[in-house]
């Protein structure tokens, strides 16, 4: 991949933005209980691994110029971003919910799994067909009235709410099978005032800013699920280092890029 002035400026950025992540990772300091696994930091901490994960696989596709696929992976880090902010905002009520959406997840799978069975024949009756009984049960005990985690509300109750603006983009324009993201499969070239050639092309097209666009985005995407993370673990030695990158983030022009 070839690549001008600004995207090998905007590369070497995202990634010392990546190290300066993993670092607020490595500096975190939490007191940990016998539920552990309900302790927000910890929670908070396990989606910024996830959102440096994503990051790094994302750039890695926009070295390869998959850049719709990159900005699918870019979606699930503002996701992050919104959850660990709900989770700051909120501590262990947030946590119940996100215990909540898994139940009435998991719950919704087994009924539909067991629906569409019956409706092809199956025999409900089985050994299989009794496990998942016996896992609706089990939820119905535990989480009786499970509600399912909407994005939109779970942003509005947070300081961040503007990052689902870029969330429900990228949801329209890369993830969900709008119009927006499969006519990037096709081209269409008029080739007489009687004739239309209509190609459909196995990669998407892009436009020439989007890769720029891209690598931006996805830095957004993880310094903000940085900052928010570390503030909610109390600010961490990796601050000063945050500040300094959304400084030079800043300083480039990048502030306003689509």
């Amino acid at each position: 991949m070839t690549m001008n002035e600004e995207e090998t400026k905007a590369f070497s950025y995202a990634e010392r933005l990546l190290g300066v992540a993993i670092d607020v990772v490595g500096a975190a300091q939490v007191d940990l209980t016998e539920n552990w696994n309900r302790e927000p930091k910890i929670i908070a901490l396990t989606l910024l691994c996830r959102s440096i994960s994503n990051f790094r696989a994302a750039m890695i596709l926009v070295r390869e110029d998959n850049v719709l696929e990159a900005r699918i992976l870019n979606r699930c880090i503002y996701e992050n971003e919104l959850w660990i902010a709900a989770l700051r905002e909120r501590g262990v009520d947030f946590i119940e919910d996100m215990r909540g959406d898994e139940a009435h997840a998991r719950r919704s799978l087994a009924q539909l799994t067991l629906e569409i069975s019956g409706r092809h024949g199956a025999d409900t009756a089985n050994e299989g067909a009794m496990q998942l009984r016996g896992i609706l049960n089990n939820l119905s005990e535990h989480f009786p009235k499970p509600k399912k985690l909407h994005a939109d509300k779970t942003a509005k109750a947070t300081v961040i709410e503007l990052a689902y603006v870029d969330y429900a983009r990228l949801s329209l324009d890369a993830v969900h099978c709008s119009m927006t993201a499969l006519n990037r499969h096709v081209t269409v070239e008029r080739i007489s005032p009687e004739g239309t050639e209509v190609t459909v092309n196995v990669e998407a097209r892009i436009m020439p800013t989007e890769r720029l666009s891209t690598i931006l985005h996805l830095c957004r995407a993880l310094t903000g699920a940085a900052i928010t993370a570390n503030e909610l673990l109390g600010f961490t030695s990796m601050s000063g280092k945050l500040a300094a990158m959304v400084e030079e983030f800043d300083g480039n022009g990048w502030v306003k890029t689509d």
